[in-house]
C-alpha cells in the first residue's frame, strides 16, 4: 500500500450551489445515521481548482446494504463494487463504501474488492494525488498524499509507486496525459518514467475506453498539448489497435516545429540533451514556443468534432484515414461523417486553382457535395487568423464564402424546380441512372447561377444538352 503522510487539514472547501447543497444533505444524513461520509476524488480536486462540479462522488464507511437502508429510494447500481446511487433534489450521487482492491491480473480491473473502515485506505487505491483527497461536511480536506500541494505546484503525481498504479489499470497512463493537459500541469519525473515503462500495457485496454479519454482531451482545455504528450511517449502506436502511422508521423512533425530539433520527437523524453524527463515536461508546460506546436492548429471552439478535424488536417490525414481513426476509437457514425465531410471540403478547396472564380466554383461544388452543415463547420474551424495562418487558408477566401453560400439558389436535388419524371417524359427515354446524373448537372448550373431555378428554363437546358 502507498505510504500515507500525515493528514493535511489546513485547507477548507466551500460548498456553493444546489448540487453541493444536495450532496451535503446526503453526507449529513449518513452522519446522523452514525456513518462516516466524505466527498471524494475529482469533485474535491475541481473545487480546489475553482472549477464547476460535474459528478460529485461520495465515499462512506457504511456498507451498501446500510446505505440502501438509510435511503430507501436509492438505486443498487454497483453493489459488487460497493456503489449505490442516491437521488437528492434532482441530482444523483454515487455513494461507495470505503474499499481496497486486490490484484489486477488482466491489467484492467481488480480481481477482488474488499471493504475497509478508514477513508485514507480508500484514498490509497486511487490513481493520482490530485484525485486522492476527501472532504467532510465541515469542509476540511483529508489529504494523506499531498494532493493539495500538487495542485498548488501544478503537478500530476501518482499515488505511491507509479509502476503499481499503472499496472493496476493501464488506462491511467492516458488519464495522466489528459490531466496534465486539462489543468496545465507538469507530470512529475517518476510518474513520467512510469508512463514510459508501462506503456506497452495499453494493448490490454479496449479501444472504446481509449476513445473516451481521447475525446475528453479533444474537448478539453489544451488538446494540442495532450496530443504532444501522447506522441512524446509514443502511446498511440501502443494502443490495442494502433492509429494510422502516417498521420501520427505528420502530427509529430507539426508538434516538433516549435523546438526545431530532432529531440522534439524522441520516443523517450530522457534522450533530451540534459538527460532529464523534466526537460520534456518543462517545454510542454508552456512558454512562447508553445504557440508554434500543435496548439496553433487548434480552433478556439470547445467543439470536440472540429478539434478532431483540425488534428486530422494538422497531420495531413485523408478523409479515409480520419474515418479509419475514428472507427478504431468507436465514435458514432454521425460524428465520423461530420469530421470527414469538413476534411473533404477543405481538401477540395486546396486542390482548386487560386483565384476567386476557381475558389467560388470549388466552394460551391463542395457545398453541393458535403452540405451546408459542413460549410458552416469549415467557416467556424477557420474563423480565427491563427487557424487560417496555420493551415494556409487565404483571408480573402474565408471572407468570401459566406456570400457565396448565401447566393446558392439550391443545394440539394429536391430543391430544383424540375423533377426526374419530367426529364424522362420530356426526353422520351426510360427512367434510369441517367436521371440522377442529369439532375446533378442541372443543380451545378443552378448553384453557379448559370441557370435560373425555373422548371421551363431547366427543361429547355436539359433538352438542349440531350438533343445536342
Amino acid at each position: 500500500m502507498a505510504r500515507m503522510k500525515k493528514e493535511v487539514r489546513s485547507v477548507m472547501m466551500r460548498f456553493e450551489g444546489p448540487q453541493w447543497a444536495a450532496g451535503l444533505e446526503v453526507l449529513e444524513t449518513l452522519d446522523r445515521a452514525g456513518c462516516e461520509a466524505y466527498f471524494v476524488g475529482g469533485c474535491v480536486r475541481d473545487a480546489l481548482l475553482g472549477r464547476a462540479a460535474h459528478d460529485i462522488d461520495i465515499a462512506t464507511s457504511a456498507s451498501p446494504e446500510r446505505v440502501l437502508g438509510i435511503f430507501p429510494d436509492a438505486l443498487p447500481t454497483g453493489l459488487k463494487h460497493g456503489t449505490v446511487t442516491v437521488r437528492r433534489s434532482g441530482f444523483f450521487f454515487e455513494v461507495t463504501t470505503f474499499r481496497q482492491e486486490g490484484g489486477y491480473s488482466d491489467g484492467r480491473r481488480p480481481d477482488e474488492v474488499f471493504f475497509v473502515r478508514d477513508v485514507r485506505e480508500d484514498l490509497a487505491r486511487r490513481d493520482f494525488t490530485i484525485n486522492a483527497m476527501a472532504a467532510g461536511a465541515d469542509g476540511w480536506i483529508v489529504d494523506p498524499f499531498g494532493g493539495e500541494s500538487d495542485i498548488r505546484e501544478g503537478r500530476v503525481r501518482a499515488v505511491g509507486d507509479p509502476a503499481q498504479r499503472f499496472g493496476e489499470d493501464a488506462l491511467r497512463i492516458v488519464r495522466c496525459v489528459r490531466f496534465a493537459a486539462e489543468f496545465g500541469f507538469v507530470i512529475d519525473e517518476p510518474t513520467w518514467d512510469g508512463v514510459l515503462a508501462a506503456r506497452d500495457q495499453l494493448r490490454l485496454i479496449a479501444m472504446e475506453r481509449i476513445g473516451a479519454e481521447l475525446d475528453k482531451m479533444g474537448g478539453g482545455r489544451d488538446p494540442g498539448r495532450a496530443f504532444e504528450l501522447l506522441l512524446a511517449a509514443e502511446l498511440p502506436e501502443r494502443f490495442k489497435s494502433a492509429l494510422p502511422g502516417a498521420w501520427l508521423a505528420s502530427l509529430r512533425q507539426a508538434a516538433s516545429g516549435a523546438r526545431g530539433c530532432e529531440a522534439a520527437t524522441a520516443p523517450v523524453a530522457k534522450t533530451l540533451s540534459d538527460g532529464s524527463a523534466a526537460a520534456e515536461q518543462a517545454w510542454l508546460a508552456g512558454g512562447p514556443a508553445r504557440a508554434q506546436g500543435l496548439a496553433r492548429h487548434m480552433p478556439d471552439t470547445a467543439d470536440a468534432d472540429l478539434r478532431w478535424a483540425a488534428l486530422m488536417l494538422a497531420g495531413g490525414a485523408s478523409s479515409e484515414a480520419a474515418e479509419e481513426t475514428m472507427k478504431l476509437l468507436h465514435y458514432a457514425s454521425r460524428r465520423i461523417k461530420r469530421v470527414t465531410d469538413v476534411i473533404r471540403l477543405h481538401i477540395s478547396l486546396q486542390a482548386s486553382d487560386s483565384g476567386f472564380e476557381a475558389w467560388r466554383r470549388s466552394w460551391t461544388m463542395g457545398v453541393l457535395d458535403f452540405g451546408l452543415a459542413a460549410a458552416a463547420d469549415w467557416m467556424e474551424l477557420f474563423r480565427t487568423q491563427r487557424m487560417r495562418e496555420a493551415f494556409d487558408v487565404p483571408d480573402a477566401l474565408h471572407a468570401a464564402v459566406p456570400e457565396w453560400t448565401a447566393a446558392i439558389p439550391a443545394v440539394r436535388i429536391p430543391e430544383l424546380a424540375v423533377r426526374g419524371d419530367r426529364l424522362a417524359a420530356a426526353s422520351g427515354k426510360p427512367p434510369g441512372p441517367w436521371i440522377a446524373k442529369a439532375l446533378r448537372e442541372l443543380l451545378e448550373r443552378v448553384a453557379m447561377r448559370e441557370l435560373a431555378n425555373d422548371e421551363a428554363e431547366l427543361l429547355a437546358a436539359f433538352l438542349h444538352r440531350y438533343n445536342a
